[in-house]
């Protein structure tokens, strides 16, 4: 055995120039299962970036050239020589991405950064995110996928309402009253009440229950047995309109599926209602007593804008206050931000909060059902209206009872404002505001806005007035013809009073201007008696009223000067008369009912219809204080407005609200109600006056109106999509497929087009419900790939959605023999848009979530060649059942031929094995 031993050495020695077995690499023996999985790696080598000799420039250069970048995104094969392969390259391009968003991190999480620099950082910090979703959403992939948040399989779009949701049979009422069978509230028992019963197609039913005829005093269902025996006797007709009679000779009732029902709601007891599914179902009190709806924003010291909805019930008398809703915007931006500082809190001190935008109300108007329509301004998500972080037009519709029915954002890509509302004759809901950017595709610099809406929220047409230079919108009215006219201030002449006249359809007609000579413009607009056009205008300071030719705005029809004032709201009673409200710091011109109060005093100005004469009112107090707003209710004026002082009660805030009451005759004041919140400031306060607006329907838990739903479905009318938004989807790496959004578009007919583009045998696609409503949900099926891809410019479909453009994918089922290794996969970089570096905090948390992208990163470039680690996990052994590694016994027949090559070298084998 020596001697076989010592020929092996004399031959070595004459082959290799070395007598010793142990001077040779000896590479550890491969089993059948790592030479299959090996296989499959066959990226050629490549040199990392992170192993690149590191810049020399000092950090203040390297973060000055970051800055400077139009884009941290590299192109395609910079800085080599020949194109890499997509994995390699995506890869790089990621990393060198993320090391130039962790250098700006990395600075701002220093002590010695200013905090005028920080700023400056984060901007490009946030671009260069934005930048890095956006390449990775379509970034080139063979192998390894990257996701900037999460790896998905699916994709799902906010909650939108279906339209199964407006046939739904049981529509809610509110929870009013802690037992069903008690004495309701707020009702005498003699009240009247009319139900409009209807259907598409068929005449209307109405029908009247008194109920005094029934028991007293009446309860939930005592109210609900006398509606449904009412609908109950209203039968069913022939084309004769005769009653149709059943096989027993008895009138077939015609809404036998509509019934009143008393039900529990949370822990409170109300009235329901039940119905087949089509029917319509309206209801109001006969004769019901006036009210006042108001609107107005109240600002926190430390906080944002909240409009609250309020309603002043039996106005000529008690004038008592009900607060009733709020309409409220969310800061998604802010709300993610405190969700990423709650995650990184280990001590559990942060609360991931929403956090409110600012909703401001700039006008209010009543239509005959009572529904009121609040225009005002947001920046924040309503609903499911996705906000791009600048201020939108917002329309809100409230019930009488002030719950809010819907919500509409104008959806424009840029700045839009919303200044005023009016009822048009036809029950229409036309709105006036300004827009600064760009609407349906085309810019603004600064332009007036019409839109109109109808009662279910759906917009008509939406004009902008353009000219040259900047204008903006503050007042609208809409004549008994349908004529719209707009009123505000153009940039010419140093600031110029601007109309405009547009057709019931929306179509520009005739324009004027209104120079004084110094800075003028419309601050409201009303249609007096004779149906010509009232122009409250504010000319060098002094506040003029005109009435204008309604088919021709250049001529005028008469005028008054009222003098020196802040005049900003008009209003015109069934006489004739009208009322000027506003602010004035000197008397105005006319008689006079009182005397100022000194300093800022708010008035009202009323003026016979020939403007011929004027009476005003002051509305002062030791403090500062204006009217905002003014109405006529029976022969009484109220007045909406602010002050600093004390009207009426002890003041509350630092700045608090009043309504007023003004003897329409006299210009006497009859009682003023004040109000307000410890350390909040009222902002201004839009009133509109309802005949039978204070109604006992609340008490019932319902309103006056519409009872069963009738909100649009469609998507321009429950998101901030607009028709001709788009995306497109690639699947599998094949050609672009666009998605255009349509005018009649609905969740609906959105899901069967895309289910259609993508095919059953890629995704699933469906509409679960998700938040009030359902949501488009795509679901990726085992090997396949979908990208979601922006639409470009401002018509991006996808952020409207709440997708974002992103990738989906689902990897292919293994088969049993498969090797468990292959190159590549899905890596989450675990990022996100709200993460932030304008503080130290943040900017520190933010280099962290950096730094453990980087390495992500790192690792889905490794993930392409074949080390150690990868061969021990393709040699596992294989699971009962299954295919794949090395089997127990062939891992211990290459350890015995292991451990025999190691003792006939004395070093380390190489066998090549099964």
């Amino acid at each position: 055995m020596m001697s076989g031993n010592s020929n092996g050495l004399i031959g070595l020695s004459i082959l290799s120039g070395t007598d010793s077995f142990t001077a040779f690499a000896t590479p550890t023996i491969e089993s059948r299962a790592q030479r299959q999985a090996k296989a499959a790696f066959t990226t050629k080598e490549t040199v990392a970036p992170w192993k690149a000799t590191p810049s020399t420039l000092p950090v203040s250069s390297q973060i000055s050239t970051i800055k400077g970048m139009k884009t941290i995104i590299d192109k395609a094969t910079t800085g080599t020589a020949t194109p890499l392969p997509d994995d390699i390259q995506t890869s790089f391009t990621t990393y060198k991405a993320l090391d130039r968003l962790r250098l700006l991190a990395e600075s701002a999480s220093k002590d010695t950064t200013s905090s005028a620099e920080r700023p400056l950082l984060e901007k490009s910090f946030a671009k260069g995110l934005a930048d890095l979703e956006t390449f990775l959403a379509s970034a080139p992939s063979d192998q390894v996928d990257i996701a900037f948040a999460k790896t998905a399989r699916q994709a799902q779009t906010v909650g939108i309402k279906s339209a199964s949701s407006m046939s739904a049979a049981t529509v809610p009422g509110k929870g009013v009253r802690d037992t069903r069978t008690g004495a309701l509230s707020g009702m005498t028992g003699n009240e009247k009440l009319r139900i409009t019963l209807s259907q598409p197609g068929a005449a209307p039913d109405i029908i009247t229950v008194d109920l005094s005829t029934t028991p007293q005093p009446p309860t939930l269902d005592s109210v609900a047995d006398a509606l449904n025996t009412a609908i109950g006797a209203v039968s069913r007709r022939d084309a004769n309109g005769q009653p149709v009679l059943d096989a027993d000779g008895k009138q077939v009732p015609r809404w036998s599926a509509v019934k009143f029902v008393p039900s529990k709601y949370g822990d409170k007891w109300g009235m329901g209602l039940n119905r087949a599914g089509f029917e319509s179902v309206a209801i109001d009190q006969v004769g019901g007593a006036d009210a006042l709806m108001v609107a107005g924003g109240v600002t926190p010291a430390k906080g944002k804008t909240d409009t609250r909805i309020t309603r002043f019930d039996d106005p000529a008398g008690t004038m008592t206050r009900r607060t009733l809703d709020s309409i409220t915007a969310i800061d998604r931006p802010a709300t993610d931000r405190q969700k990423v500082a709650a995650d990184a809190d280990p001590k559990g001190k942060v609360k991931a909060t929403t956090v409110f935008a600012d909703t401001r109300a700039n006008a209010i108007a009543t239509d005959a059902q009572g529904f009121s329509y609040v225009v005002g301004t947001s920046a924040g998500d309503v609903g499911a209206n996705r906000s791009d972080g600048n201020n939108d037009l917002l329309l809100s519709k409230v019930d009488s009872e002030g719950k809010v029915v819907w919500k509409r954002t104008l959806g424009a890509a840029g700045s839009a404002d919303g200044a005023s509302v009016t009822i048009a004759p036809d029950g229409g809901i036309v709105v006036a505001g300004t827009i600064t950017g760009s609407l349906d595709g085309t810019k603004s610099d600064g332009d007036m806005l019409v839109a109109r809406f109808d009662a279910n929220g759906d917009e008509t047409f939406s004009t902008a007035v353009r000219s040259v230079g900047a204008e903006s919108a503050s007042a609208v009215a809409v004549g008994p013809d349908g004529a719209i006219y707009v009123g505000g201030r153009s940039s010419t002449g140093g600031g110029d009073a601007y109309l405009a006249r547009l057709s019931a359809t929306g179509k520009l007609v005739e324009r004027r201007t209104i120079d004084s000579g110094g800075t003028d413009q419309v601050k409201a607009l009303a249609i007096g008696a004779d149906g010509q056009l009232l122009a409250l205008t504010s000319e060098k300071g002094k506040a003029t009223l005109r009435r204008i030719d309604k088919a021709a705005l250049a001529t005028d029809l008469g005028s008054i000067d009222l003098g020196r004032a802040d005049a900003r709201a008009l209003a015109v009673a069934a006489d004739g008369s009208i009322a000027v409200a506003g602010a004035t710091d000197a008397a105005l011109s006319g008689n006079q009912t009182n005397n100022m109060s000194g300093g800022r005093d708010g008035f009202v100005t009323r003026i016979d219809a020939g403007l011929s004469g004027s009476r005003t009112t002051y509305l002062g107090s030791s403090g500062e204080d204006q009217a905002d707003s003014v109405a006529f209710l029976d022969n009484q004026i109220y007045v909406g407005g602010r002050t600093t002082g004390t009207m009426g009660a002890a003041k509350t805030g630092t700045v608090d609200a009043f309504v007023a009451r003004i003897d329409a005759g006299t210009g006497a004041v009859g009682s003023t109600s004040q109000y307000g919140t410890v350390d909040t400031v009222a902002e201004g306060v839009r009133l509109s006056a309802v005949d039978g607006g204070g109604s006992m329907l609340g008490a019932l838990g319902l309103h006056r109106g519409t009872l069963t739903p009738t909100d649009s479905v469609k998507l321009e009318a429950q998101t901030s999509l607009r028709a001709g938004d788009e995306f497109s989807i690639r699947i599998n790496g094949g050609a672009l497929r666009k998605v255009t959004i349509g005018e009649k578009d609905t969740l609906s007919t959105l899901t069967d087009r895309v289910r259609q583009l993508v095919g059953s045998r890629v995704a699933t696609v469906t509409s679960p419900l998700k938040d009030d409503g359902r949501s488009l949900r795509i679901d990726v099926k085992a090997g396949n790939e979908i990208q979601l891809i922006a639409g470009s410019g401002d018509r991006d479909a996808l952020a409207k959605l709440g997708l974002g453009a992103r990738r989906i994918s689902a990897p292919a089922t293994r088969a049993d023999d498969a090797p468990t290794v292959r190159p590549g996969g899905t890596f989450q970089l675990d990022l996100t848009s709200a993460l932030r570096i304008d503080t130290k905090a943040e900017a520190a948390n933010s280099l962290a979530r950096v730094n453990q992208a980087i390495s992500f990163t790192q690792s889905a470039y490794r993930s392409l060649y074949w080390d150690d680690t990868k061969a021990a996990l393709a040699d596992t052994p294989a699971k009962a059942g299954k295919k794949g590694g090395s089997t127990v016994i062939e891992k211990a027949q290459l350890a015995n031929y292991q451990a025999a090559l190691t003792r006939l070298s004395g070093g380390s084998g190489s066998y090549t094995g099964f």
